[in-house]
C-alpha cells in the first residue's frame, strides 16, 4: 500500500515538472516570437522614417542651387539697389515657395542680411533680418554650400535650412531653403507613434511628443552646448535630459518619460549619415507580455491535457485488468448462488404479485374515498349551488317574456338587448354546470400530466364562490400563471376543501375573511390558503393530516378532507403544511414543483414521490 502511494506521489510530481517545464518553455517560445516580430516591425517604421526624413529634404536640395543661377537673385545680389527689382524678387520667391513644399526661401547678402524672402509680405518677413551667425551661411560663404538644422529667431518656427553661395570664388549672396517638418510630426502623433529624431549630440529635435523636443537623451559636454548657444540653434531653449529607465541589460527594452506608466518599450535606431541625425523608434511591448503569458498558459494546459489523457489511458487499461479479474470472480458468485436465488426468486414472486393485487386494491379504495369526498363536497355545495343557478333562470324567463312583448312592436334594440342578457346568463349557468361535471367525474390517478395550476385554482373558486357569497365572507385573492405535473380534477378538489374548511373556521367570525395566494420560488409554487379564524388547536397541529383528526364539532365532519387532500399533494411531488398565523387564524400552505412544458427529469421525480 505504501508503494503504491509513494508511486503516485512520485507520478504526480513528474507531472507537475512536465507541466512547469512546458509552461516555460512555450513562454519563452512565444515571446521571443513576438519580441522578434515588434522589433521586425519597429526596424522597418524606422527605416521608413529615415527614408521619407531623407527625401523630404532630397526634395527641396535644388531650390537654393536654382536661386543661385537666376538672373534676377544674381543681379540683386551684383548691386542693383532698384526697388522694384527687389519686388520682383520677393513675389517670383513668394511664387516657387507656393507652388513648392519649402517653407521659406530667402536671399542673404555678403554680411549676413537678407535683401529678398518669399514671406516678404507676412508679419514674420525675412527681409532685413540679419543671420551672419548662423553656420549654414558661413559654410556657405567658405564653402559653396551649408546645412543647418535650427529653430528660426524670426519665426521662432524649427526648420532645417540649405545654402547656396551665389557667385566663385568670391561670392555675392547666400540662396537659402527652409524646411519644416510639422507635418510629419503631427502624422506621427496621429498615429499614436513614439519617434524621435536626434541630433549628433543626443538632442531630440524631432519628435512625436512635443514635451520630447530639445531634450537630450544623455548628458550634453559644455563645448556643444556653449557652440548651440552661440548658433542660438535652439533659440535659446534650456536642454534639459529626459529621464530613461532601461529594463534589460543591453539597454534595448526601455521606459522614457511620457509614455504610459509602467511599460516597457523596445528601442531601435536608424543612422542617417548624411544629416548626422538619428531616428529612435520606440515600439510598445504590451503584446510581448500578452504573448509571454498566453504561452505560459498554452504550454501549461497542453502539457496537463496530454498527461491527464495518457493517465486516463493507463487508468483505464488498469481498470480494464481489473474488471476481468472481477468478472471471474463474478461468474463464479453467480454460479454458485443461481440456485438458491431461484429458489428465492420463485417465493418473491408469489409475495410481489400479492402485493400488487393489495396495492390494487389500496388504490382503488383510495379512489373511491377521494370520489366520496368530492361528492361530498358537493352535496353540501349543492343548495348554495341551486340557488346560484335558480336566479338566472329567473331572470332569463323574465327578459323572454319582456322580449314576447318587444318583438311585435318591431322593438329590434330592446330585443337584441334582452338575447345577449339571456346568452350571457346561459353562459355563466353553463361555466358552474361544466365545473361540477369535471369535478364530480370519477378517474384514476393516471400518469401525470403538465396542468395549469392557476386554471385549476380558479374552477376550485368558481364552485365556492356561491357558498362565500351566501355566507358574506370576503374573499381576497392573488393568482399568478403558473404550471406544474399532476391531476387538475384532483387539484381543484384539494383547494375546493382548504377553502371550505377556512369558510367553517371563520363562520362564527365577525367580518370573516379568507386569502387565497399563489406565488412561485425557483421551481417551486406555494398556494396559500389564509383565514382570521380561531387558528388550530396546538395539541393537534402535529395530527392534522391523520385519519379521522378534525377541528370541526362532533358530526360535522369525519376527519379524512385533509388526510386526503395531503395524499393527492404527496402524489403530485408536493407537500402540505398548516400552522397558525402570529396575528390569528390559520394558514395551510401547499408546495408544487414547477414544471416547464413538462420536464422529463421532473415527471420522474413525481413520479418517485408518488
Amino acid at each position: 500500500m505504501r508503494k503504491d502511494r509513494l508511486r503516485q506521489y512520485v507520478q504526480i510530481a513528474l507531472a507537475a515538472l512536465v507541466v512547469v517545464t512546458s509552461a516555460m518553455g512555450a513562454r519563452v517560445f512565444w515571446e521571443q516570437s513576438a519580441l522578434n516580430a515588434a522589433r521586425s516591425t519597429g526596424e522597418t517604421r524606422a527605416e521608413l522614417v529615415a527614408q521619407t526624413i531623407s527625401d523630404t529634404i532630397a526634395q527641396n536640395t535644388h531650390f537654393p542651387l536654382v536661386l543661385a543661377l537666376d538672373p534676377d537673385v544674381q543681379a540683386v545680389l551684383g548691386g542693383s539697389s532698384d526697388p522694384d527689382a527687389i519686388d520682383v524678387l520677393n513675389r517670383k520667391l513668394e511664387t516657387i515657395e507656393a507652388s513648392g513644399s519649402p517653407a521659406a526661401l530667402y536671399v542673404m547678402k555678403p554680411d549676413g542680411h537678407t535683401i529678398a524672402a518669399s514671406n516678404w509680405n507676412t508679419e514674420g518677413s525675412f527681409v532685413g533680418q540679419y543671420y551672419g551667425f548662423r553656420s549654414y551661411f558661413t559654410q556657405a560663404i567658405a564653402g559653396g554650400e551649408g546645412t543647418y538644422f535650427g529653430i528660426g529667431v524670426t519665426t521662432g518656427r524649427a526648420g532645417y535650412f540649405i545654402a547656396r553661395a551665389v557667385g566663385g570664388d568670391r561670392p555675392t549672396g547666400v540662396t537659402v531653403a527652409k524646411i519644416e517638418f510639422d507635418d510629419l510630426e503631427a502624422i506621427w502623433a496621429r498615429a499614436a507613434e513614439h519617434i524621435m529624431v536626434t541630433d549628433e549630440n543626443d538632442i531630440i529635435f524631432l519628435a512625436s511628443r512635443p514635451d520630447w523636443k530639445y531634450r537630450s537623451l544623455a548628458p550634453v559636454d559644455e563645448t556643444a552646448i556653449t557652440r548651440i548657444q552661440s548658433t542660438q540653434q535652439y533659440a535659446g531653449t534650456e536642454i534639459e535630459q529626459l529621464r530613461i529607465e532601461e529594463h534589460s541589460s543591453d539597454g534595448g527594452q526601455v521606459w522614457i518619460e511620457g509614455l504610459p506608466a509602467n511599460g516597457s518599450f523596445l528601442r531601435q535606431t536608424v543612422h542617417i549619415p548624411e544629416l548626422g541625425w538619428t531616428v529612435n523608434q520606440l515600439t510598445d511591448l504590451s503584446s510581448v507580455a500578452d504573448a509571454s503569458r498566453d504561452g505560459t498558459m498554452i504550454g501549461a494546459t497542453g502539457s496537463a491535457l496530454v498527461i491527464a489523457i495518457l493517465f486516463y489511458l493507463a487508468q483505464r487499461q488498469r481498470s480494464f485488468a481489473m474488471e476481468r479479474t472481477a468478472r471471474a470472480e463474478l461468474e463464479q458468485r453467480v454460479a454458485e448462488r443461481t440456485s438458491a436465488l431461484r429458489e428465492v426468486n420463485e417465493t418473491l414472486h408469489i409475495e410481489v404479485e400479492e402485493r400488487r393485487r393489495t396495492e390494487r386494491e389500496l388504490r382503488s379504495a383510495q379512489n373511491d374515498l377521494i370520489q366520496a369526498g368530492k361528492l361530498a363536497a358537493l352535496g353540501q355545495m349543492s343548495a348554495a349551488i341551486a340557488h346560484e343557478i335558480n336566479q338566472p333562470l329567473t331572470a332569463m324567463r323574465t327578459y323572454i317574456a319582456t322580449t314576447r312583448v318587444f318583438a311585435p312592436l318591431g322593438d329590434t334594440g330592446a330585443v337584441l338587448d334582452n338575447l345577449e342578457k339571456v346568452d350571457n346568463l346561459a353562459v355563466r349557468m353553463g361555466r358552474i354546470t361544466s365545473h361540477l361535471k369535471s369535478f364530480a367525474r370519477k378517474e384514476g390517478m393516471g400518469p401525470a400530466e403538465v396542468i395549469s395550476v392557476d386554471r385549476a385554482v380558479q374552477k376550485a373558486l368558481d364552485l365556492v364562490d356561491v357558498q362565500l357569497q351566501t355566507e358574506a365572507i370576503t374573499i381576497r385573492t392573488s393568482i399568478i400563471p403558473a404550471f406544474t405535473l399532476g391531476n387538475d380534477v384532483r387539484l381543484e378538489q384539494v383547494v375546493i376543501n382548504l377553502v371550505r374548511n377556512a369558510i367553517d373556521a371563520v363562520s362564527e367570525t365577525p367580518d370573516p375573511i379568507v386569502e387565497l395566494s399563489m406565488r412561485a420560488a425557483g421551481e417551486r409554487i406555494f398556494i396559500e390558503v389564509r383565514d382570521n379564524g380561531p387558528g388550530f388547536d396546538l395539541a393537534i397541529l402535529e395530527t392534522l393530516f391523520d385519519p379521522f383528526v378534525t377541528t370541526k364539532s362532533s358530526g360535522a365532519g369525519l376527519g379524512l378532507g385533509l388526510t386526503i387532500s395531503y395524499e393527492i399533494i404527496r402524489e403530485f411531488g408536493g407537500s402540505l403544511r398548516a400552522a397558525n398565523r402570529p396575528d390569528g387564524g390559520a394558514v395551510l400552505t401547499i408546495e408544487l414543483l414547477a414544471a416547464n412544458q413538462a420536464s422529463p427529469a421532473l415527471q420522474s421525480e413525481v413520479a418517485g414521490n408518488g
